[in-house]
């Protein structure tokens, strides 16, 4: 299954941590949850009837958006991937952004079951291009 979701990735944030009647607290941040809900948002309409069993491979692609503070050229360079985004979010923090998502909107049983991957950074139109398949 292909799936191109319409959002300007995000990678997964740091857990917070609060010690509250001296014992330790640990929660997603606020704006965490928000962009969770969002990416979940979009991918609701693709949710497969019954979660995938066995092993699954995922591959996606997220392309970040090119900053306007740049020149002209270096755009041009970024647009036609001649430079690729070597700055945050990671490549691993937006997968693990992505699979928390897809495991919460069943799309597999467990994440462990992900034994291929693969992800690119790339700049253009902010969007994820993701592609789920059973091996």
């Amino acid at each position: 299954m292909k799936i191109t979701i319409p959002l300007s990735p995000v990678g997964q944030r740091r857990a917070r941590h609060t010690a509250r009647g001296g014992f330790s607290r640990t929660y997603k941040d606020e704006k965490q949850r928000h962009e969770e809900n969002a990416l979940m948002a979009h991918l609701a309409a693709h949710v497969p009837e019954k979660p995938l069993s066995g092993p699954v491979a995922l591959s996606f692609v997220a392309y970040l958006p090119i900053p306007k503070s740049k020149p002209k050229k270096w755009q041009a360079g970024a647009m036609s991937g001649e430079i690729r985004p070597t700055v945050t979010p990671d490549a691993d923090n937006l997968a693990k952004h992505l699979k928390d998502c897809l495991t919460t909107m069943r799309f597999w049983e467990d994440d462990k079951q992900v034994v291929e991957m693969f992800a690119a950074k790339m700049y253009g139109d902010p969007r994820w291009e993701v592609e789920i398949r059973a091996i």
